[in-house]
């Protein structure tokens, strides 16, 4: 990018037709003095593919206090008209035989026309009148590319026209008669082309990219040929004769040829491809090559003290100047040009005028006339004051611009979420209360007839006209909207927008939150965006049914208030109201629900057979719950209360967490066969071709069988992915809504505060993606873990060790890890907040102990086993069967000690423990009885001084007892002491765990589910059923 800008002398922009935006291309520009002015003067053709061709003539002009100005005037306009057909290229020349004027040549896609423009006098202070006339038109055979004038054969005074085809056919016009056509050899798409009059060639760019040179002569000649084959019925075409005088190879494809010919010098071929400039000489020797490293669009050409100066224009807006390959001047221009020129512009009279402009036109008709150069700037920078720093008045200062800047945001709003009252834009949103039948297109069977919808009307209120507003509505699967972007051009006041929302696809949606993104420039450039919440109706995705007795899952939920009769909390839902502790609700989808009351405990419960299909219902009788109790007139001065009598459903999650990473495992397997079967097609379609371009014909060996099964085997892989695309969707929604109420249950249970709730919930995320790089397994594992480590451990908080987002092999890691943490946010009492110091019951041997049998490798002997008595959170009879294991364990390792080897005479005995556990299971690690475990293990140790003082006695061995007998000996005493200690230690240790079992007990039961004989007892279940 360059500093300088190119300065505008001169600028317009040419319109189509109906004031619609021209198209331009490189050959829609031309200079010269086509009116034939004396003395000359150089006008501007401007041609576009909308068939409109206009003539300029810019100068100069006096003002009123006398000074020189330049600049677009309507006077400049000398001619403009439309004519019948696009103008693919403009060109000046000599064209007519009757005299050596100028006149103008336009080259259309079917025709060829040569143009007189004359300049009539006008009379009586009228002005100057621009006349187009026709001289003569030629009608071509092929569809045209481009064309080039010249001297052809040395002719003198006149310029010849060759038009090249779409097909590689050079059709020359000797002026008004047809001269002969020729075709280009080995063409395949035209490129382009050029004429050397000093050598009487046409230089062209072939498509496989090779600079070739043809003799004018031999052209002609090939014409010759062509006429002969044809009456002699040979079907092969003269132009296949023509051979090129000299080829060079380019190595890419050219965007332009242009020819310098100075009037005393050599002249230079200048090539102008993707990425380089090459220069050669007539005689296709090359000159240099300069390298670019942008994407060029157009360039000229000029020789000033016999080095050629090069202009390239790229498509980043510069103008870069070269002296051949040394970069002299770049600048920015106002656009990208296809074209570029340089010409001269005199003034008015007496006036200067410009010489060697630039002359710039765009794609869209953009039209200046530039030239390179700076404006003086006046500007001295005062030299710098050496002083020093008082930081007390810095620090003051640094306060007073603080303030200044957060009194200023208040006063605009912040970018997000600013105040409605503030703003240019007020957006709400509000949701139809009569669902209407939707007809449009669902993968959801209803029986009982179509899915509703819901229409929502946003309405849009401008303070100040605002331009484009972008609206965008977001909803999660399995909803859908009817369109979820809207663009206003332009709102003055109140503007609406009607959608409607309907369920899309056959599974249970995880939320009925709208959002609606609106998004808009201020009138002083501000960019502002707002967003608006919206909720839908419930029944857009649920129905009344018949209530169920039984279910697989069931949640019961505990309130400090009476139980309220369902109909007064569903009365949109409830067809039969003399039943009030009872209503079934049933998913689109399929899923049933079934909510009771109880009129004397004041609890809730939620059943289904589906865990996924009481998310939505519980958040909605939550939200239902608390409006009803905080209407005023049931205001008691109490707070409402919810609490949850059930345990956390583990064993649930885990399992939508396996479908979901089955279904993942599944998609990466169905690549890697598609992969496969890919590889394979391109293999046969290789060998295929190999045999087809063989001259002798070989049998294909069934390898087109082969083909068309590897083809119908991608077809079918293909079919599966997406099927399970579909299905990976499905397990997403399901394990969203079992991760959104497990978080909702460990809230209730907890009575955890909402910022406490929302870091948990951005450690285990409810938002599942459908991403098969970085999927929500390790995004959840790598999270748990950093708050494991640090916030619910005594880890820091800036600790660097984030683990790699790669797809794990199983889920084993992760179901740990979230059970380690639901553990203790339910039990242990932990608290997720944000401060410095650690929680209270951390330590550091856990958490280094949990982490390290996970990221270094020990040897698998010397392990303690997994404790195989996994149960649910909050099992009585598994957390006794657990402990009972623990403490089974913890006796085995205190007796199980045996010497490592039998010692010399005088050598003390050291004991060692039988595969011993250097590691321990994170379920131990975090128990209550840890400690216990490691001072029963530590008192085996230091009781082992009275039998080695036995190995240590020097009189032991000369007692006449034989060393077999001695050994032995030491090995019953040495078990016998074991299990006396262990007996002891077990004594010590039950102690205290008799005394807390009480506590233990009632502990579990909250967390256990209740029967329903235990919660609905008596009259309420007859009242129920």
């Amino acid at each position: 990018m360059s500093l300088f800008k190119a300065r505008d002398w001169w600028s317009t922009v040419v319109e189509g037709e109906d004031g619609r935006e021209e198209e331009c291309d490189a050959g829609c520009l031309a200079i010269a003095n086509i009116n034939n002015e004396k003395p000359p003067k150089e006008k501007i053709i401007v041609g576009g593919f909308s068939g409109t061709l206009r003539v300029f003539f810019p100068q100069s002009y006096r003002q009123e206090d006398g000074e020189e100005a330049s600049g677009y005037r309507a006077d400049h306009v000398l001619l403009e008209t439309t004519l019948n057909y696009p103008i693919l290229q403009l060109a000046a020349g000599k064209f007519v035989s009757s005299n050596d004027l100028n006149h103008l040549c336009i080259l259309h896609p079917d025709r060829l026309v040569v143009y007189t423009i004359s300049i009539t006098s006008g009379q009586a202070g009228h002005g100057d009148h621009t006349r187009l006339t026709t001289a003569y038109q030629h009608k071509l055979q092929r569809n045209a590319h481009s064309f080039i004038t010249g001297p052809f054969g040395g002719v003198k005074g006149k310029d010849y026209i060759a038009v090249q085809s779409l097909d590689g056919c050079i059709t020359v016009f000797e002026q008004e008669s047809y001269g002969f056509s020729s075709f280009l050899p080995g063409f395949l798409f035209p490129g382009p082309i050029t004429y050397v009059s000093k050598s009487d060639a046409l230089i062209t760019v072939s498509s496989d990219w090779c600079l070739q040179c043809f003799k004018y002569q031999a052209v002609a000649v090939a014409t010759d040929n062509e006429k002969d084959n044809s009456n002699s019925n040979n079907s092969s075409k003269g132009g296949k004769r023509l051979t090129p005088e000299w080829t060079q190879q380019l190595g890419e494809p050219a965007l332009n040829l242009l020819v310098v010919s100075p009037p005393e010098g050599p002249t230079s071929l200048l090539i102008l491809t993707h990425h380089a400039v090459f220069c050669y000489k007539e005689t296709g020797v090359l000159k240099f090559v300069k390298k670019l490293e942008y994407n060029p669009s157009c360039l000229s050409a000029f020789v000033v003290d016999n080095y050629v100066h090069i202009c390239v224009a790229s498509h980043t807006q510069t103008l870069l100047v070269y002296r051949e390959t040394e970069l002299k001047w770049a600048s920015q221009l106002p656009f990208v040009p296809v074209a570029l020129n340089r010409a001269n512009f005199a003034g008015q009279r007496f006036l200067r005028g410009i010489s060697g402009a630039l002359v710039l036109l765009g794609d869209a008709g953009q039209l200046q006339i530039s030239y390179l150069g700076t404006d003086p700037s006046l500007f001295v920078a005062p030299p710098t004051e050496t002083r020093e720093i008082n930081y007390d008045q810095t620090d003051k200062e640094l306060g007073q611009l603080h303030k200044i800047i957060k009194a200023s945001t208040k006063e605009t709003g912040t970018l997000v979420g600013m105040n409605r009252g503030d703003s240019d834009l007020l957006v709400s949103g509000t949701v139809g209360t009569q669902l209407e039948a939707w007809t449009g297109h669902t993968r959801v069977q209803d029986p009982d007839g179509g899915v509703p919808a819901v229409p929502v009307v946003v309405r849009l209120t401008a303070h100040t006209p605002l331009n484009t507003v972008r609206v965008n509505i977001a909803v999660e699967k399995p909803l859908a909207v009817t369109q979820d972007t809207f663009v206003l051009r332009t709102i003055c006041d109140t503007s609406q927008i009607i959608v409607k929302f309907y369920l899309e696809e056959p599974y249970i949606p995880t939320s009925l939150s709208v959002s609606i993104i609106t998004s808009y420039v201020t009138h002083t450039g501000i960019p502002r965006i707002i967003m608006t919440n919206l909720d839908l109706p419930l029944q857009l995705v649920v129905k009344s049914s018949m209530p169920n007795k039984e279910a697989d899952h069931k949640i019961t939920i505990s309130t400090n208030k009476d139980a309220v009769n369902l109909p007064e909390l569903f009365p949109d839902l409830v067809t039969d109201t003399s039943v009030g502790t009872a209503l079934g609700l049933q998913y689109y989808s399929g899923a049933d629900v079934t909510i009771l009351s109880s009129r004397t405990t004041n609890r809730y419960r939620l059943q289904s057979d589906s865990l996924a299909a009481l998310w939505i219902i519980l958040s909605e009788l939550i939200r239902r719950l608390k409006g009803y109790w905080n209407n005023p007139n049931r205001r008691d001065g109490e707070e409402l209360i919810l609490g949850v009598a059930s345990s956390l459903p583990t064993h649930e999650l885990f399992f939508e967490i396996d479908a979901h990473f089955m279904r993942r495992k599944k998609h990466r397997e169905l690549e890697g066969q598609l992969v496969q079967r890919a590889t394979q097609f391109r293999a046969v379609q290789r060998r295929l071709l190999t045999k087809f371009k063989d001259k002798t014909p070989t049998p294909l060996t069934n390898l087109d069988n082969l083909l068309e099964g590897t083809y119908k085997q991608i077809l079918q892989i293909t079919d599966v992915i997406n099927d399970n695309i579909r299905g990976l969707e499905e397990d997403g929604c399901q394990l969203s809504c079992v991760v959104r109420l497990v978080l909702e249950l460990v809230r209730l249970q907890t009575n955890m505060p909402d910022h406490q709730h929302a870091l948990l919930a951005s450690a285990v995320s409810p938002i599942v993606h459908l991403s098969m790089d970085q999927g929500w397994e390790e995004t959840t594992d790598a999270s748990v873990t950093f708050l494991l480590r640090t916030v619910l451990g005594k880890g820091s908080r800036d600790a660097p060790s984030t683990p790699d987002l790669i797809m794990p092999s199983d889920t084993a890691k992760l179901k740990k890890h979230l059970g380690l943490l639901l553990d203790k946010v339910t039990k242990g009492g932990a608290q997720l907040n944000l401060s410095s110091s650690p929680p209270p019951n951390s330590t550091d041997t856990n958490e280094d102990i949990i982490f390290r049998d996970e990221d270094e490798p020990t040897d698998s002997s010397g392990t303690v086993e997994e404790d195989p008595t996994d149960v649910p959170l909050g099992s009585r009879l598994g957390e006794d069967r657990a402990r009972s294991a623990r403490i089974r364990s913890a006796r085995l390792v205190s007796a199980r000690k045996i010497p490592e080897r039998l010692p010399a005479d005088g050598e003390p005995t050291s004991y060692v423990d039988e595969p011993q556990a250097v590691r321990m299971s994170s379920h131990d690690i975090f128990s209550d009885e840890n400690s216990d475990i490691h001072s029963l293990s530590n008192g085996a140790f230091t009781q082992q001084s009275s039998i080695n003082s036995l190995s240590k006695d020097p009189v032991a061995g000369d007692n006449g007892i034989p060393n077999d007998t001695f050994n032995s000996l030491v090995k019953e005493a040495n078990a016998l002491q074991s299990s006396v200690q262990a007996e002891q230690s077990l004594m010590e240790f039950a102690k205290p765990l008799s005394g807390n079992l009480k506590s233990i007990k009632e502990l579990t039961k909250e967390n256990t589910i209740e029967s329903p004989s235990d919660i609905f007892s008596g009259e309420d279940g007859i009242d129920i059923w």
